[in-house]
């Protein structure tokens, strides 16, 4: 059955080290001046400081920089409603002072998540089938959120052999619903972390592809 194209983000598929309920989440924060929305399934990246990270993540963008995790929600002080709001997204704005964020960084965690392309090519961002998917380095792409669920609509953009690419491509993710089938568009993988602010792989991390 072919698939379609629905777009939800990096779902989480396994832990990694950390164990349930957490599976090594980490507390972040966001800039109440932020006024770049961050949907759960965002890739995020790290805010530099002077010579480190500060503590505070960004909405992500596709390139070479390492990202910091995976967003899961937020809570914060809103302005408008006088009272403390936990959300599945940050809107960017209506905070008093720094949003509680909430990000998947285990950097051994995997996460599912759907392609634009069919049967993710050795390189490229191709359409049609190509074999050997496991270990090839992954760019994504934001995509449009969704208000409604706070559910990211980021998705996987190309392979390529890029070392410095923000994930790694582990397998498909045959028979998971929708993009069940990898060989039409719009199929699913699960993928790791491979350029991730707690990763540090060199050439790439060769150990990850399971």
């Amino acid at each position: 059955m072919a698939n379609t194209q629905a777009y939800f983000g990096f779902l989480q598929f396994q832990g990694g080290a950390g164990g349930a309920p957490t599976f090594a989440q980490s507390t972040r924060r966001i800039a109440s001046g932020n006024s770049t929305a961050i949907y759960t399934g965002d890739p995020v990246t790290p805010v530099a400081g002077t010579g480190a990270a500060t503590g505070y993540i960004t909405s992500s963008a596709n390139g070479t920089q390492p990202i910091a995790g995976i967003f899961v929600g937020c809570k914060y002080l809103s302005t408008s409603q006088k009272r403390v709001v936990w959300s599945a997204y940050w809107p960017g704005s209506d905070a008093t002072g720094d949003v509680e964020a909430y990000v998947i960084d285990d950097p051994n965690s995997r996460f599912v998540v759907q392609t634009s392309f069919a049967g993710a090519p050795m390189t490229g961002t191709a359409t049609t089938m190509t074999s050997g998917i496991q270990g090839q380095y992954a760019q994504f792409t934001l995509g449009t959120g969704n208000t409604s669920t706070g559910r990211s609509g980021a998705y996987l953009s190309a392979v390529s052999t890029t070392i410095t690419s923000p994930f790694i491509v582990v397998d498909y993710a045959i028979g998971f619903g929708n993009g069940g089938d990898p060989t039409t568009q719009y199929c699913n993988v699960i993928v790791g972390f491979n350029n991730e602010m707690w990763r540090s792989n060199g050439a790439g991390p060769a150990s990850i592809n399971a």
